[in-house]
């Protein structure tokens, strides 16, 4: 099976993205997903992911290059057209992505925000020459291995981190601050994991990214990894968190090979969560099909 890293969801500053991508070309994953998913306005340009994407290259990385989530106008249509021109596979996150790209000549692949939820979904992508998709992070196992099961699709799954829930024409990051879209002041920035959102009772409820509403704890199936082995997924998703991504990947590497039991690994991720100000905790509600923000471990029935 094979570990990926998602595309960063979050505004960082440019230098710190360039000095995380140096990182990751030591990191042991198999595949790195560049682009920007939220928002056309933040920090790396075309010329950045090519320079990115040939230093990942010859560290012996897959580049594939993810698309906005959103294109709503002519600017975040151009952007997209620009970066379906480099030459590298694509993660269409927009339909709109596969009418640019001919599979006959790219890989094109379906990302999380494509909504594969069934059989005839998966084969409808299949039908235009998709062969790879990430299925949406809200459906179940059951429902997974279901579909690579009845379709023989390779299939991704988001396996750690803050849940991409919703995704807005408005920014929500801008209002907090008082500002509309249009007179971004970059003010992600100011929260390199997202702006965590509670309830008047004080409890971690959302994290507020942009135009996205993310998850407030870091989903997680690192229990799940026979499971999702037995079901026929092909490659695990880790969503990169301004802290501690390299040693996620490498307790998600060492569960793969069998170096590390799956109580070892969890240990590892919570022990880890402990010395991130704001990681507020776990959650694998959906892999189990229940409710996304609870968290069962393998050793519990999942009543």
């Amino acid at each position: 099976m094979e570990l990926t890293l998602g595309p960063v969801l979050f505004e960082w500053k440019r230098e710190d993205l360039l000095r995380f991508y140096d990182e990751v070309a030591d990191m042991d994953v198999d595949t790195v997903y560049l682009g920007e998913l939220v928002c056309d306005k933040r920090n790396l340009g075309a010329g950045d992911i090519t320079s990115i994407a040939q230093k990942l290259k010859a560290a012996g990385k897959k580049v594939v290059l993810s698309s906005l989530v959103v294109v709503s106008n002519e600017i975040e249509l151009e952007r997209t057209r620009q970066l379906v021109e480099l030459p590298y596979p694509i993660e269409a996150n927009d339909m709109s992505v596969l009418n640019m790209v001919d599979t006959e000549s790219r890989e094109l692949r379906a990302g999380p925000h494509i909504t594969t939820y069934n059989v005839p979904s998966v084969q409808f992508l299949q039908g235009i020459g998709i062969e790879y998709v990430t299925f949406p992070v809200e459906l179940s196992g059951e429902s997974i291995g279901y579909n690579i099961e009845h379709t023989g699709i390779k299939g991704e799954v988001f396996a750690h981190g803050r849940v991409p829930l919703a995704f807005s024409w408005r920014c929500y990051t801008s209002k907090a601050h008082g500002l509309g879209k249009s007179d971004c002041k970059h003010d992600c920035s100011r929260d390199p994991d997202g702006m965590e959102i509670k309830s008047v009772e004080g409890e971690p409820l959302f994290t507020i990214n942009g135009t996205t509403i993310l998850s407030a704890t870091t989903y997680s199936l690192i229990e799940f990894t026979d499971d999702l082995k037995s079901k026929g997924v092909q490659a695990l998703r880790i969503s990169p968190q301004s802290t501690g991504t390299g040693e996620v990947v490498r307790i998600f590497r060492a569960r793969l090979e069998g170096g590390i039991s799956a109580e070892e690994a969890l240990d590892g991720l919570i022990s880890l969560s402990h010395k991130i100000e704001g990681s507020g905790g776990l959650c694998n509600g959906w892999w189990l099909g229940r409710a996304g923000r609870e968290y069962v471990s393998a050793a519990l029935p999942a009543t």
